[in-house]
């Protein structure tokens, strides 16, 4: 199938062939999938080791192109994303989970008006796309950003493994010693300040952005009972699931938004 470049005149038909050489997808029932959501008339066949697509007019190239940045930027993104995360030195688990929340942070990223913007004006002068090729040559500001995501997730896990092995030491450093009061409610907000107290005499406000100071300091006093109310919105993640290991069977948390 020969491709016609694009010459935007209405009821005039243009044909492209798209391609992948390295992602294992059924390429042709993506594009049906994303095509379909447009509403425009297309055609689909199989061509030269790829998908024919035939369009019609300049809304068909606009449909066209907002279809091929909804396979690139969310459909693909989890082969980029995987690659980048076998790339982390860690165990088979832990890179599964920095690819999950790697892959559900990328996909965040809604706007495909720019993508589109540079596949309506390539697919205006070529007649073949190799998908991979677009993505690493002309999309590096997303390959980037995925590369962030991994980043970030990398971060977190490595950071939670930390917690994780540095609890089963400090658990078992409480629960060596006798309770020093009977229980202790901490709140835990967003921008990093801790609210505690016992409900009586003691009540301390400060902030602590890295955990360490409020851990340090609740061994120290070894209550009985510890209350944990989370309002921080999912920022303090690591820390509350730290507390939750090391006053493991003394602690009960509580999430949301409270009076």
């Amino acid at each position: 199938m020969k491709g016609k470049r694009f010459i935007g005149k209405e009821g005039s038909v243009s044909s492209w062939i798209i391609q992948t050489m390295e992602y294992d997808v059924d390429l042709e029932r993506l594009l049906d999938a994303r095509l379909r959501e447009s509403g425009a008339p297309y055609a689909l066949s199989a061509a030269m080791g790829g998908v024919g697509v035939r369009m019609e007019g300049r809304q068909g190239l606009h449909a066209l192109a907002k279809a091929l940045s909804g396979v690139l930027v969310q459909d693909l993104a989890p082969f980029e994303v995987a690659a980048m995360a076998d790339e982390t030195p860690l165990e088979l688990e832990d890179r599964r989970q920095v690819l999950d929340r790697a892959v559900a942070a990328a996909r965040k990223r809604k706007d495909l008006h720019e993508t589109a913007a540079q596949l309506t004006a390539y697919l205006q002068e070529e007649a073949k796309l190799c998908l991979e090729g677009f993505l690493r040559f002309r999309m590096r500001s997303t390959l980037l950003f995925w590369r962030l995501c991994v980043e970030d997730a990398f971060s977190g896990v490595l950071l939670e493994k930390e917690y994780g092995e540095a609890a089963d030491v400090l658990r078992l450093l409480l629960n060596a010693r006798p309770p020093r009061c009977p229980s202790l409610r901490l709140c835990l907000h967003g921008d990093g300040l801790c609210s505690l107290t016992d409900g009586e005499e003691l009540r301390m406000e400060y902030v602590d952005e890295s955990g360490e100071g409020i851990i340090s300091l609740l061994i120290g006093m070894a209550p009985a009972r510890l209350f944990v109310y989370d309002l921080s919105g999912g920022a303090r993640t690591e820390l509350v699931h730290a507390l939750t290991e090391i006053f493991s069977g003394r602690v009960c948390l509580y999430t949301g938004e409270f009076p």
